[in-house]
């Protein structure tokens, strides 16, 4: 925990302590006030970790040490299966604790030493501090886990208002049917979630990177090059900015907002997250994360949510990179009631508030780009610099697929390397707007690979040789299927 949540903690605690002076402990369905309280943070923190169905080694790590487990994988399993965060109508009822902290707002000596005077801000600020410091703290975090802990909140104050608007008849216990859930354990490492959430996170795990290591990273990349040199200019520019600040000379604004200009596969996610991370190793960042959405991930079905679930994906991003992808979709005013143009405003906002720890990459198709920018007049202001990713060469094309090659243990027959530069020059020179860059050589490859397989198979006497090389049948399967 740090230290805002181990303050926030240890005087929901003390308060529940002063509480059980004041309570039958024959009444209680546990042994204490304090008790219930731990266990209701318990079920809490289980329902953000399920809330995308996998496990994280991470979030079991908080929950143990945080407030005195001692889960492991399989414990934590059997207990969300068995317990009652996994009933559908578990966002509908209160914690048990709750009932206790109502029947005593207002007892002078229940907040006695404390400095907060409402005990239902206290009691609603506990668990938001402490679900806040949780996600925050795992290895990987997703947006579904931020939405369950904001529905998590309005229940809270939802029921807080029934209470107050029933005249003190506090919260029941919750009486429901369970229903299934299939977990998977999840890793320390980062990887791509199994299914599509609205949105992503990557990086900011804090470790401090060295800048000319993340240069060679940047380096590495297949293609690019004019790409390379937008993002190198603004390095050596931000260091001389450094170096004049340090001097006592006046620094030049600098933008902090891109627009990312290009079509699919030529790498705009890839140079963004780098980007996070870069700046996070010049001290502009704090965190060099990146939470990754598109229009789904900001904008909602009712008036008035949208600003809210912009709000939440801001929060998240605070301290790293907020890439937009397919921005120019919350421009689109074809759809009557829509309220992408709502996002657009809030986020403006943001922009300027957020503008010392957050950076906003708007990406998408350079010419819907243009809309996107013309639809609000501050956009134009904030997103000043416009980095353009031009299509992959036939040449650069045949290194992405050499590479995907190496990863895989694969190589390919100098026939099939022949046949494979043929076939991407004659694929470049009749692009079209569905035109996938490196994402259509990635489907290629895999096609190949299946090709490879069929073909094998076929063959009564395989070599380890033939298992790793790709043969022109291969390719001609994955370029015409």
């Amino acid at each position: 925990m740090d230290i805002e949540a181990i303050n926030i903690y240890n005087t929901i605690m003390s308060v529940a302590d002063r509480i059980d002076r004041h309570t039958d402990r024959r009444k209680l369905h546990h042994e204490s006030v304090r008790e219930q309280l731990r266990m209701d943070l318990r079920d809490f923190l289980v329902f953000l970790t399920i809330s995308n169905q996998v496990i994280a080694k991470s979030e079991i790590r908080y929950i143990n040490r945080a407030l005195g487990y001692d889960f492991d994988y399989e414990t934590m399993k059997r207990f969300a299966y068995s317990s009652k965060v996994t009933r559908d109508d578990f966002l509908n009822h209160a914690p048990d604790s709750m009932r206790y902290f109502l029947e005593y707002d207002g007892v002078e000596d229940v907040l006695a030493e404390t400095k907060y005077y409402d005990i239902k801000k206290l009691y609603i600020l506990a668990f938001q501090t402490i679900g806040e410091d949780f996600l925050s703290s795992c290895t990987h975090m997703e947006l579904v886990e931020v939405n369950q802990l904001t529905r998590y909140r309005f229940m809270l104050e939802s029921q807080m208002r029934a209470y107050v608007k029933s005249g003190g008849v506090a919260p029941s216990r919750p009486d429901s049917i369970p229903f299934k859930l299939k977990l998977k354990e999840k890793t320390e490492t980062v990887s791509e979630p199994e299914t599509k959430f609205i949105g992503r996170v990557t990086g900011g795990d804090h470790t401090l990177e060295d800048l000319d290591d993340l240069l060679k990273e940047l380096d590495g990349l297949i293609g690019l090059a004019s790409v390379k040199a937008e993002v190198r200019n603004l390095i050596n520019l931000l260091r001389i900015i450094e170096m004049r600040k340090k001097n006592g000379l006046k620094a030049p604004s600098v933008t902090r907002h891109f627009v990312f200009a290009g079509n699919p596969g030529t790498g705009k996610t890839t140079v963004a997250r780098l980007l996070s991370r870069i700046y996070c190793a010049l001290g502009i960042l704090s965190k060099g994360h990146m939470v990754e959405v598109d229009r789904s991930g900001l904008v909602a079905g009712y008036m008035g949510q949208t600003a809210i679930k912009v709000k939440e994906v801001v929060d998240r991003a605070r301290g790293g990179v907020l890439f937009i992808d397919e921005a120019y979709s919350l421009a689109n005013e074809t759809q009557g009631g829509d309220f992408g143009q709502e996002a657009i405003d809030t986020l403006v906002k943001a922009m300027e508030d957020e503008r010392e720890d957050m950076i906003v990459i708007a990406a998408g198709y350079p010419d819907l780009m243009e809309n996107f920018i013309r639809s609000n007049p501050g956009l134009k202001s904030r997103f000043q610099k416009t980095i353009l990713f031009p299509d992959y060469t036939a040449g650069e094309l045949y290194e992405v697929f050499l590479s995907l090659c190496k990863e895989n243990d694969y190589k390919l027959s100098p026939e099939a390397e022949q046949y494979l530069m043929e076939q991407l020059t004659a694929y470049v020179s009749a692009v079209d707007e569905y035109f996938g860059n490196a994402r259509d050589v990635r489907n290629f490859m895999d096609a190949a690979i299946s090709a490879q397989a069929n073909r094998l198979l076929t063959e009564s006497d395989i070599s380890p040789e033939a298992l790793v090389t790709l043969v022109p049948e291969d390719l001609e399967r994955a370029f015409h299927k």
